[in-house]
């Protein structure tokens, strides 16, 4: 027995066909899992495939199973999953009859398409950060994801070429028992000659051999990210926001905002920042007030403008400058155009300017005045 030049010329020509090839029974038209020529960039390993795994298809290499391996990013790329191996419909047929398809030898009839699926308990014994999500769920079969699930082969890791081969066993107790120092599967090199494809996650025998139908599958499979995921995550990551003071550019390729003041807030929504200044919208964050005064009056920390109505000597307290925040001010203002005495005096302790108490004389005048949000004002 032997894979023909014929049947190698079926395949590579269902291959070129946008077609898998599962048996040697089926035109190209009737093979209805695609091939690997023609992808988007949903099916486009973004991760470098690490090329120094162990191998899986010698005894002195075998490694353990759900076996996680990281890129030189330090990424999750693949994955060593015992896959479970199922018949293909419509790849049953006797090779003996089929001469002109590339059939060769004397054999039985039988199954030549398999396909391999996700163990039915994936998502207990996995380390995949991924797994329960997507495609990574358990029963998957590889084909059926279109792409979005891929398995890694020989081609992608020409540095340990022959360590990336899938391996195949007949038998759940002997791939079970599969140890470093023993390898009961079918080699790559039988006689029954099977071909694995790895993007599909199918296998081709040419040769049917009762004794060597694969029940299980040990192989590398993509976990890293695809393309299409790494450039939206490039994109994001490299906008360059330029911040700018009244038209002026400040910096450019930020790494980071520092919002400071008592009351601002910055709220992430997504990709949005929403930043809230106290005070009355539509004013940027400044309140306005205007208090009467009269006749005799303390000030409070909220007032802004204190606007002397009296025609008479009044005094004007100050509210303690410790209820007021450091630099906030207040005005006081004579409304009028007499000459009285308007006094001006600070709460206890506090001073103005290191006095107790200060006179406003003259018709509308006005003095402005911060707190140092201790015990203090100040005339500016």
């Amino acid at each position: 027995m032997a894979n023909t030049n014929q049947a190698q010329t079926i395949s590579a020509f269902k291959r070129l066909a946008g077609r898998a090839n599962t048996s040697a029974a089926k035109a190209y038209y009737e093979e209805n899992i695609p091939s690997a020529l023609q992808t988007t960039t949903k099916t486009v390993f973004a991760d470098t495939v690490p090329q120094a795994a162990a191998g899986i298809s010698s005894s002195a290499d075998f490694p353990s199973k759900y076996a996680i391996f990281t890129g030189s990013s330090g990424n999750n790329v693949m994955e060593l999953v015992p896959f479970v191996v199922e018949t293909i419909g419509g790849t049953l047929y006797d090779d003996d009859t089929l001469s002109t398809r590339g059939g060769e030898g004397s054999q039985n009839s039988g199954y030549h398409g398999y396909q391999l699926k996700l163990p039915a308990d994936y998502q207990t014994k996995s380390s995949n950060p991924n797994k329960g999500t997507g495609v990574f769920v358990n029963n998957q079969v590889v084909h059926e994801s279109n792409g979005l699930m891929q398995l890694v082969g020989p081609t992608l890791a020409p540095s340990t070429r022959p360590k990336m081969n899938m391996s195949i066993w007949t038998s759940l107790s002997d791939f079970s028992a599969s140890t470093a120092a023993s390898y009961n599967g079918v080699p790559a090199t039988d006689p029954i000659d099977w071909v694995p494809d790895y993007f599909n996650g199918t296998i081709f025998m040419q040769d049917y051999d009762a004794a060597k139908v694969p029940t299980h599958a040990m192989a590398y499979v993509y976990i890293g990210k695809m393309a299409d995921t790494a450039i939206t995550d490039s994109s994001g990551s490299g906008q360059s926001i330029t911040v700018k003071d009244e038209g002026t550019s400040r910096t450019s390729d930020l790494s980071s905002l520092n919002f400071v003041g008592a009351g601002i807030t910055a709220t992430a929504s997504g990709s949005n920042i929403t930043v809230t200044v106290p005070g009355v919208a539509g004013m940027g964050g400044v309140t306005y007030g205007r208090t009467i005064a009269s006749a005799n009056m303390t000030s409070s920390a909220s007032d802004k403008i204190i606007g002397v109505t009296a025609t008479g000597s009044i005094e004007v307290r100050l509210a303690s400058a410790n209820t007021l925040s450091a630099g906030q001010f207040v005005t006081v203002k004579k409304e009028v155009g007499s000459s009285n005495i308007i006094t001006i005096s600070a709460s206890g302790s506090n001073k103005i300017d290191g006095i107790a108490s200060i006179e406003l004389e003259s018709p509308y005048g006005a003095v402005n005045l911060y707190s140092d949000g201790t015990g203090s004002y100040f005339i500016y």
